[in-house]
């Protein structure tokens, strides 16, 4: 058995079909056909079942796939974890974010890549749900998401700070001098929400509900920067993460009234994997540079820090 044949395996796993799966391996199809066929005399059991138009895993495929996904990751580690004993700062870093946090990274990418610039960074922005799921495929490295509500064995987390919901207003708007705001209080203006499904719109949906109250927004979109750029013409208003405008000074976060609107900022890895190098030191950057930032008491550390100076 070879690790070549598991990431094929793998690979039409995930596509279920042979051609597109040889497109994205960048070999023959006539070559991942001969050595799955070969990985599965050696196993002595079918992996696929094959039709004319269409296959599918086995129940022994199905079975066998979480074991050569964690080889492949295991083997990557191991590689991983050598060139980090060497040294050697070259390699990948994948990391997941939540649409909500894509402005604190800045600084963030900006250093690290300056120190670093052997390192490929790749920045996948995706739901929480689609993070969660990332993380326990193990096809990033760790992820900068909202805490899940639900314990999850095989993630461990460590939580940054405290977001809150907020109404999102351009600065020159009536609600923006506002310290709080009740959702009544939002009703006479012109709203575009968070698609459903969303964690800022579960969010809502579920006080809403406890509530006993509803929303009827205009328009509803699965895109934050689009929603921001409708509340830029001063006339639309949006309901948002404030860590959503952090960094950006034509808007103003005005905290939604009631302290069900919390929302833990965390990050998430595969619990007991090996952390690589580069990923440890783009959190510390992290920490250093921004994510802390986007809490009141994070933005008094700075500012003492710039005293101290």
């Amino acid at each position: 058995m070879e690790l070549r044949q598991l990431k094929y395996f793998i690979q039409v796993a995930e596509s279920l079909n042979f051609t597109e799966a040889s497109k994205k391996l960048f070999i023959t199809q006539s070559t991942i056909s001969q050595q799955i066929k070969q990985l599965e005399e050696e196993l002595n059991v079918l992996l696929f079942d094959r039709s004319e138009k269409q296959i599918c895993l086995t129940e022994a495929g199905l079975e066998f796939l979480p074991h050569a996904v964690k080889v492949i990751q295991d083997a990557e580690y191991g590689k991983q974890r050598l060139l980090d004993l060497q040294n050697i700062r070259t390699g990948e870093l994948t990391i997941g974010v939540n649409y909500s946090f894509s402005g604190l990274l800045k600084n963030t990418v900006v250093k690290f890549l300056t120190l670093y610039p052997n390192i490929k960074l790749n920045i996948l922005y995706k739901t929480v749900s689609e993070l969660i799921e990332m993380v326990r495929k193990r096809e990033v490295d760790f992820v900068l998401s909202y805490k899940p509500v639900w314990e999850e064995r095989s993630i461990e987390s460590m939580d940054l700070f405290k977001t809150h919901l907020s109404v999102i207003v351009h600065k020159n708007h009536p609600l923006s001098k506002s310290k709080r705001i009740s959702i009544d209080e939002i009703k006479q203006y012109p709203l575009a929400l968070p698609s459903k499904g969303l964690h800022a719109r579960s969010k809502l949906d579920a006080s809403l509900y406890a509530n006993r109250t509803t929303l009827h927004p205009k328009i509803e979109l699965n895109e934050a920067n689009i929603l921001l750029q409708l509340v830029e013409t001063g006339d639309w208003i949006t309901i948002l993460s404030s860590s959503t405008i952090f960094g950006q000074k034509n808007f103003k976060a005005i905290p939604l009234a009631g302290d069900s609107f919390d929302m833990q900022a965390a990050l998430l890895w595969i619990r007991d994997s090996y952390q690589k190098f580069s990923a440890k030191e783009f959190i510390k950057i992290m920490l250093e540079e921004e994510c802390y930032m986007a809490s009141p008491s994070g933005k008094r550390k700075k500012e003492n820090r710039k005293k101290d100076r």
